[in-house]
């Protein structure tokens, strides 16, 4: 399954032109993504492209140009998804030394240090201040060379089939992103971030790309999770026959599943950009106007929330290049992950054939665990 799911994606991405060698077509704009950098290897990016007269651009610019094609001079859009301690640690400093602009998007639910009291209760020990707080996006605003942005609210999955994908796994935990794991319904709420021990997984999509949301059967997830507790905890996972007992259980309890649909389902993907806004008015002073899909472009629904909410463009990633042109009069643009930043023409490039085996391998151990 995750073999098919990587090959889909590697066959519907649209890879530029410059990544085989060739130039920039007239009046490319290319945008990247990054998440989190090193100090040597981003800076060895902004090096390469000072070097190679690029200029990076506020978001406005690169919307502004990619509309009307003016783009006199070689730029580029650097993106940061997430808002992670990591931009402010590194990447800012990084920024400062070279004089160069970048956009990052924010996740407002996982940012600590909010005025209206309160921060994310659900980042676990696995990642201690993977995000930064709202007075550090300040602080990067404030320093003339970061524009804030959205990037939703809660950055979530939702269960949309009822096959099962595995089990929460002291190794699944440690190995896959707080954004791997979808929301889940907790003593009458709502659960983001790891769950515990024994969760059933299954089958997801991403929020705001989702028609319709499954909601988990209680009676099999608190199964599942009692087995687990009543043998040791992470202790039952050393057991050879772990996974065949957690689906005898889940088989035994599984019942009826409800499904979140209509106005309802509609509701849900509308606060994304209603609370993202909200806290953004209540930290930062300002509503922000364009926004970031996590994952890829939404469905045309939550298209139509980006316009209803006051977006002025929006950004999904390479998959989305043509789908974003032909659904929405929104301007929506596609990304490519930073990696292949290097492949611009330019001294010093690099070149497709040195790099391959590495990249398919890496694309193929990227793949998240349920979508």
């Amino acid at each position: 399954m995750l073999v098919g799911r990587a090959l889909g994606r590697l066959w519907a991405t649209r890879y530029p032109g410059f990544i085989f060698g060739r130039p920039l077509r007239r009046g490319e704009v290319p945008a990247f993504i990054y998440h989190e950098v090193e100090t040597g290897a981003f800076s060895a990016d902004l090096a390469f492209l000072r070097d190679n007269g690029y200029r990076t651009l506020t978001t406005e610019e690169f919307v502004s140009m990619s509309r009307d094609g003016s783009v006199g001079q070689r730029a580029v859009l650097l993106t940061f998804d997430d808002a992670r301690r990591n931009f402010f640690e590194v990447a800012l400093p990084v920024l400062r030394e070279f004089n160069a602009r970048a956009t990052v998007f924010v996740p407002t639910h996982w940012i600590d240090g909010r005025r209206n009291g309160g921060g994310p209760s659900n980042i676990s020990a696995y990642e201690p201040n993977l995000f930064m707080t709202w007075e550090q996006i300040r602080r990067a605003r404030d320093s003339g060379l970061v524009d804030v942005q959205s990037h939703a609210h809660r950055h979530a999955l939702v269960y949309t089939g009822e096959r099962l994908v595995g089990f929460a796994s002291p190794d699944r935990l440690a190995r896959h992103h707080i954004y791997d794991w979808p929301m889940r319904q907790e003593g009458g709420g709502e659960a983001l971030g790891r769950p515990p021990l024994g969760t059933p997984v299954y089958l997801a999509e991403p929020l705001l790309s989702a028609r319709f949301r499954i909601l988990e059967n209680a009676a099999a997830v608190r199964a599942c999770r009692e087995l687990v507790a009543g043998h040791g905890g992470a202790a039952f996972f050393q057991h050879r026959d772990w996974e065949r007992r957690l689906r005898e259980a889940h088989r035994a309890a599984a019942g009826r599943t409800e499904r979140l649909e209509g106005e309802s389902f509609e509701a849900l993907a509308a606060s994304e950009f209603v609370l993202s806004q909200e806290l953004f008015e209540t930290e930062m002073g300002c509503r922000p106007k364009l926004f970031a899909f996590p994952w890829r472009l939404g469905s045309d629904r939550s298209l139509e929330f980006a316009v209803k909410f006051g977006m002025t463009a929006v950004f999904g990633v390479g998959l989305d290049h043509g789908r974003a042109r032909r659904v929405t009069t929104l301007p929506a643009f596609g990304r490519f992950k930073n990696d292949w930043l290097r492949f611009l023409p330019g001294e010093g490039r690099q070149r497709l054939w040195n790099v391959i085996p590495g990249k398919i391998k890496g694309f193929f151990a990227a793949q998240h665990l349920t979508h």
